[in-house]
This record gives C-alpha cells, structure tokens and sequence, in this order.
C-alpha cells in the first residue's frame, strides 16, 4: 500500500510531538514536514504537496481556516483538526473536513481519522473535495469569528453601597478619574470603580474606546460633536451633553480614531 503523506502544523512544541509520535504508530503513513505557524506551514505544504493536513487552529500567522484559504486551487489534501476549541460548526465539517478532534490527543482516534481520511481519498474525487472543503470553510470562518473570546473588557465591577454591581462597557460614555478610583458615566447613572485610566485604556477596545487626556476616555459611540476651542484646542460634547476636553498630546489620536 502506498504510505499515506502526512504534514502536521501545531505552534505548541509539546502537542506537535505527540501528534507526531501518534501519527508514527499508523501503519503506512510518512509525515513529510512540520510547521509551528501558518505561513511556515503554507510554504512546506507547497513544497511537499501532502496528502493529508493535521491542522492546529490558533497558531500564529496564519490561523487552521486561513492557512486552508491560502492553498492552491491544484492542492487538494484531506484535513483533520486538533484542537482545544469545540465550540466550531462541526456540522460544517462534515461537508469537506474528515474529522475535528480535540486535544489531549487520543491516539486511537487520531488512527481511526486517518484511516478515513485514507478511505476518502480513495473514492473522492480531487476538485469535488476541495469545492466541499471551500463551502465549509466559509461557515466555519463565520463560526471561528464570533467564537474566540474577546480579549478586551465587556463588564466593570464596582461595588455601590455594599453591593457588587456590573456596569456593561457598552452602556459607558466616558470615564474619568476621580482621585484613586475612576468614574464611570452611563446613561443610568455615574460609578466609582476602583480602577485606573492607565489601566482601563488598556483594556477597552480601541475601535470603540479613546483616551482624551490623562484623565479621560471617552466612547466613540457617544460623541455627537466636536469643539474647537480657543488656542488650537478641541473638546468633545457626548449625546448625553457633557463636554470633555482633549489634551494636546491626545488630540492627533482622536482625530485618527475619527478619521478626521
């Protein structure tokens, strides 16, 4: 039997070798090359043409789903997922990608994948694959985008007379400092938040958060007019009427944010 030609991309040394000693245990396979991120990955696929693909998906460079974009339209491997997200359309793989198998690898899983994978390729035809592979890439790509967590803040707690409160980010206007605390400005009221503006502009998106000052951060979404004031100054005034003025050294930035 012809040994079936395996490539292996995971950015993590540890579960690259294990995949890779796992996959060494398979009968009449060969792993032709490795990668520990995407464009790597892409570039040796090119240049060895595997016959199948076992894909990490968060991996820097490239993610699993772009890397697949980024192939040939002449390349049609066969593609097994390991990873440590389950929450993807497994649905959608169903329709082009042979299996999704979550990590801590198991080794009889991974053989039983592969044996598939070989059977596939065997009755498939190539260009009637890939076109599948294609269809389900791009619900899985829909998928993949709501599905990693976002790394910037959503809530801020604060405490309020003895009670806990959460305030969502997305009903704050602006945020200002208030001696060791920050205050937070919503339509429902102002917050004392035991926090600091350093730190919080850290946090918040930038595509919907702007410091203004040392002192200030203000909403994109809550801006309603822009005020040029006396010696080359600006302020913002907020839909909720309450005017923050914009530093010298903030004021290049805010216009940047506003495309100004």
């Amino acid at each position: 039997m012809k040994p079936l030609r395996v490539f292996i991309a995971d950015d993590e040394p540890l579960a690259l070798r294990r995949v890779l000693r796992s996959v060494k245990s398979v009968d009449d396979t060969e792993i032709v090359g490795t990668a520990s991120d995407g464009k790597e990955a892409l570039a040796v696929i090119a240049a060895t043409r595997p016959d199948l693909l076992l894909l990490d998906i968060m991996m820097p460079g490239l993610t699993g789903f772009e890397l697949l974009e980024h192939l040939d339209e002449d390349q049609t491997p066969s593609v097994i997922f390991i990873t440590a997200f389950d929450n993807f359309a497994v649905d959608a793989f169903a329709q082009g990608v042979v299996d999704y198998i979550l990590k801590p690898l198991d080794d009889t899983r991974l053989a039983q994948a592969i044996e598939r994978a070989r059977e596939r390729m065997e009755l498939d035809a190539n260009q009637e694959r890939f076109a599948q592979l294609r269809s389900a890439l791009s619900q899985m790509n829909t998928d993949f985008s709501t599905a990693i967590p976002s790394p910037y803040e959503r809530d801020i707690w604060v405490r309020e007379n003895g009670v806990v409160r959460r305030v969502r980010v997305e009903d704050i206007d602006w945020i200002e400092a208030a001696n060791d605390y920050v205050s937070l400005h919503t339509a429902g009221g102002q917050y004392l938040a035991d926090d600091s503006i350093r730190s919080l502009a850290k946090r918040l998106n930038p595509d919907q958060f702007f410091q203004v000052h040392r002192g200030a951060i203000v909403r994109i979404q809550a801006i309603s007019e822009i005020n040029r004031e006396k010696f080359s100054a600006i302020s913002l005034t907020l839909k909720s009427g309450a005017r923050v003025r914009v530093s010298k050294s903030f004021k290049r930035a805010v216009f940047d944010a506003l495309k100004l």
